[in-house]
């Protein structure tokens, strides 16, 4: 995922305002609303990959990775997505959620079975600062209904129109360089490793079969400390009020 602001998602993160939307039926932890209601931190819509074998592999590689490039960030295998639909840094409304679950949370069809996506290491972000698996190939028919609900959305007044939403180019968040223009060599380095290591990886496969369920997150914290939590459950309150 490509974030417009990580400095807004630490923003959010750091503010000590606790807001609800009783008409969403969400209660959310301090920082996740404004004072009005609104989103105050990113909102986007993926499939999370953080139970597939790639992110198992992808956690067994961990170490290798910091000794080989400590100055990237990589990405934590509880946070491997694909995006598919990015709503805003900040202002999304949580009494629209119904409406955003209607429209944004399209997967592939997999009627005929699983499908099975191959990952080519590439850079992606406006400085070219982001090391992900771009999967192919994507259904034509799932890339028609993505860009379709994104429009959707927008015409409906739940989200601002997005840079990407005129294409669907899945792909997997790897690895991020913090100084980009001073990590080429680096960047190109772990390009290199990818694709030397992608048996031990898996192929570089992602199978997406009916385990692989849509899902709406916020982002909370920001850098290596950026985790994405689930928007229902993360603002559950039974899930911050154990035993109420």
């Amino acid at each position: 995922m490509i974030f417009p602001s990580r400095a807004a998602a630490a923003l959010g993160a750091v503010c000590v305002l606790a807001a609800s939307s009783a008409a969403a039926g969400l209660s959310c932890p301090p920082g996740v609303l404004d004072e009005k209601g609104l989103g105050r931190v990113p909102l986007f819509s993926s499939l999370p990959l953080s139970r597939t074998p790639f992110a198992r592999n992808w956690r067994r590689a961990q170490k290798e990775l910091a000794k080989k490039f400590p100055y990237l960030l990589f990405e934590k295998p509880e946070n491997l997505h694909i995006t598919l639909a990015f709503m805003s840094v900040s202002g999304w409304d949580p009494a629209k959620l119904a409406d955003m679950e209607r429209l944004g949370l399209d997967g592939p069809d997999l009627s005929s079975g699983p499908v099975t996506l191959t990952g080519t290491p590439d850079l992606f972000g406006p400085q070219k600062q982001v090391a992900a698996m771009r999967l192919e190939p994507v259904p034509p028919s799932w890339s028609k209904r993505l860009r379709a609900d994104r429009q959707a959305m927008t015409d409906a007044g739940l989200r601002p129109r997005d840079r990407y939403d005129d294409v669907f180019t899945p792909h997997v968040t790897l690895a991020t360089a913090p100084k980009p223009d001073e990590q080429r060599a680096e960047l190109a380095r772990f390009e290199k490793w990818l694709s030397a290591h992608a048996r031990a990886l898996g192929g570089l496969r992602i199978v997406l079969d009916r385990s692989v369920k849509p899902v709406y997150f916020v982002v909370i914290g920001r850098d290596a400390d950026t985790r994405f939590e689930p928007l229902r459950a993360y603002c559950a309150p039974a899930a911050r009020q154990p035993g109420r």
